[in-house]
């Protein structure tokens, strides 16, 4: 058995939700000779964790099948001290596998009593904000801006995990002879779990992201800053497009992390794009796309309204009772509504699955009647009341 701990310091400063900060956490990942657990089995399992202050990788990797139920023995032994655990795709594959070889060797498995979180998931939460291929671990990596060594994948590994164990038992009965090509095939296979595990602490991102509407705040809030786009040309060019036709209006926020470089999400909303940039200083820009022109406000209650065809517009009974029946009809809900002209920011998707309208004293404004995309009143008003709470119930109904 080879048992390694060395420190090393995550690339993005690692964040949990609320609801977990006060947990122990720990990052793991397992290395198999195949998908089954039935007819392959596990050789090496490395764990991330915070030692005051500090961050640690332990591993170990077996020199011979017969070693598998040890090395469960003590990856058990060390998550028994933590509350949460974190993995990228764990739950469909290494929970499960490590559950299955628990019980076939006899030992109790503490995994189930531990609270999981599945950075996967979050990532496929945000698959469609994201310009990925796909949603690999190494993507999600590139994605961010973090680096890495190893080239192989799991699956290039099995292969050399095998002759790494002819190797080693070939070094064992030549007097070690085989040293060097042994040490050589080892690194490989260290290597490929050490980054996988190291970058996990990193990836923590994705629930910074998808808890995103909880994390801006007024105290978060700032006045716009030159960082992001300086940071970013990429952004400075679109920017300076956008504020053309449609205009647009960024609101910035700050945040004690950095990245290795800046990277944006785009959240599609009616025609246009939200744009949520994170600069490499910890400065995250959501830029808002406004909307000018006509859009309709809805009445509830459409019977007790007229829709007056020559005005465009439904007018209530007590009213429209004494306009001519000839320029009046009964309203419905597609035509229950009023015009109004000017500025507009996003404000919620209708058919979200969350419940998104937290502000119900603002107007809500559409396209038309069947439009899923709500706006409101970009006036001065609103301005001076701050975004903050526009924007936190827009990301509510997108993420």
């Amino acid at each position: 058995m080879i048992t390694l701990t060395t420190p090393f310091t995550p690339e993005f400063t690692p964040y949990l939700p609320t609801e977990y900060r006060n947990m122990r956490a720990i990052y793991f990942d397992i290395e198999t000779t195949g998908l089954s657990a039935q007819s392959s089995y596990v050789y090496l399992i490395g764990c991330a964790y915070e030692e005051e202050g500090a961050y640690f990788l332990t591993q170990w990797m077996t020199t011979e099948p017969a070693e598998e139920k040890e090395l469960l023995r003590l990856f058990f032994e060390k998550v028994k001290d933590y509350d949460l655990l974190l993995h990228y795709n764990g739950t469909g594959f290494d929970l499960p596998f490590l559950e299955k070889k628990a019980k076939r060797h006899c030992l109790t498995c503490p995994l189930s009593d531990l609270e999981s979180l599945d950075l996967y998931a979050a990532a496929r939460k945000l698959k469609d904000y994201m310009t990925t291929e796909d949603l690999k671990l190494k993507t999600m990596e590139r994605f961010f801006g973090f680096t890495r060594t190893d080239t192989f994948s799991g699956g290039d590994l099995i292969e050399v995990y095998a002759q790494f164990l002819g190797l080693y038992r070939l070094n064992e009965l030549t007097n070690h002879s085989k040293e060097r090509e042994v040490t050589a095939l080892g690194h490989v296979l260290l290597l490929h779990n050490a980054e996988d595990i190291k970058s996990l602490p990193s990836l923590t991102i994705l629930l910074f992201l998808q808890n995103l509407s909880a994390e801006l705040t007024e105290e978060r809030l700032q006045p716009p800053m030159p960082n992001a786009l300086a940071d970013n040309p990429e952004l400075r060019d679109a920017l300076s497009k956008i504020k053309l036709t449609p205009k647009a209006v960024s609101v910035d926020y700050v945040f004690p992390f950095t990245l290795p470089f800046p990277c944006e999400l785009h959240l599609p909303f009616d025609d246009r794009n939200i744009i949520i940039n994170l600069s490499k200083s910890g400065q995250v820009m959501v830029l808002l796309p406004v909307h000018s022109g006509d859009l309709k406000y809805f009445y509830p209650n459409p019977a007790d309204y007229y829709y007056l065809p020559l005005e465009d517009c439904a007018m209530h009974k007590s009213v429209a009772s004494f306009v001519e029946k000839e320029y009046r009809k009964k309203a419905t809900a597609a035509t229950c509504y009023t015009k109004k002209t000017g500025a507009f920011v996003p404000f919620f998707v209708k058919n979200a699955k969350k419940e998104a309208q937290k502000e119900k004293s603002l107007p809500c404004f559409y396209s038309d009647y069947k439009s899923n995309f709500c706006y409101t009143v970009y006036d001065d008003e609103l301005k001076a009341n701050g975004l903050t709470p526009i924007i936190r119930t827009l990301l509510d109904s997108l993420l």
